[in-house]
């Protein structure tokens, strides 16, 4: 049990807007906004349907947290999170649902420890604001989780992606909660250690089937290096500051995407008929 002393010491630390707090894993643990469809929200390990060794008895939902140092006296807080499900499909052939998945939400802190920036998976990416841009309930950052795919957003919407991915929704009309943190390493807790996939499902020969998940200790550069994988992360939506100008944005990226494929297409088509032509 903590002394008196180091509980007003730490209650002292949260009372600033930016703190620097001699143990920041729970500190900045988010605080997750579902969508109010989804079904399948984060939770804990022990809810994984795959025979990984070492799971708790106890469900969730649970962040699993570790401190990691930077170049230039920095570090970052990664909190990892877990589903036993991904029920988002991709396009016409039903292919994107699987079973597990693992998000990543990630705090990266200055010398002193105050927060800098927020980095939150999503798909094969991710989205990397400045804490001043992110919306937060005192240190915990709000993260607006999408139905069904989990990726994390910092401001409620749906989000368009090109075909035949589908949007992301994460309105942030469901459940919210602030997980409990857990710490790990790469050899603990015991599952951490798993090598194996968080589920069943194995991509086949359709396009678009997606294999379970492996752990975050084999996640690659999100967990090897998470200044890279900050680094690589799109630039924050919520830069342009009013809500209807990044929404008008993200749609004329969309349609511009759009159009640049259409075009594609029908440019690809020209030449088949030309050839043909040329042919007779």
């Amino acid at each position: 049990m903590r002394s008196p002393a180091v509980v007003l010491a730490a209650l002292a630390a949260l009372s600033t807007a930016a703190p620097a707090v001699a143990d920041p894993l729970d500190a900045f643990a988010p605080v997750l906004v579902h969508d109010g469809r989804d079904r399948a929200p984060f939770a804990s390990v022990a809810g994984a349907r795959a025979p990984v060794p070492g799971l708790p008895p106890r469900g969730g939902p649970e962040a699993y947290a570790r401190a990691v140092p930077a170049p230039g006296g920095r570090r970052f807080i990664q909190y990892w999170l877990f589903s036993p499900d991904n029920p988002q499909d991709r396009g016409i052939l039903r292919t994107g649902r699987h079973a597990g998945d693992w998000e990543l939400v990630q705090v990266g802190l200055d010398r002193r420890g105050r927060p800098l920036e927020v980095v939150a998976s999503q798909h094969s990416g991710a989205e990397r604001c400045g804490w001043s841009d992110v919306r937060r309930d005192g240190t915990h950052p709000h993260v607006f989780v999408a139905n069904g795919s989990h990726a994390g957003y910092f401001r409620p919407g749906v989000r368009d992606r090109m075909w035949p991915d589908p949007n992301d929704e994460a309105r942030g009309d469901g459940l919210v909660v602030r997980p409990r943190v857990v710490p790990v390493t790469a050899r603990s807790p015991r599952w951490m250690r798993w090598p194996g996939r968080w589920g069943a499902s194995r991509a086949g020969a359709v396009p678009g089937e997606q294999d379970s998940p492996r752990g975050p200790a084999f996640q690659g550069v999100r967990w090897s290096d998470p200044a890279a994988f900050a680094a690589s992360a799109r630039a924050c939506a919520l830069a342009c500051r009013r809500v209807g100008a990044c929404d008008g944005r993200e749609r004329a990226v969309a349609a511009a995407a759009l159009a640049l494929t259409a075009l594609g297409a029908l440019a690809a088509a020209a030449r088949v008929r030309r050839r043909r032509a040329a042919g007779r």
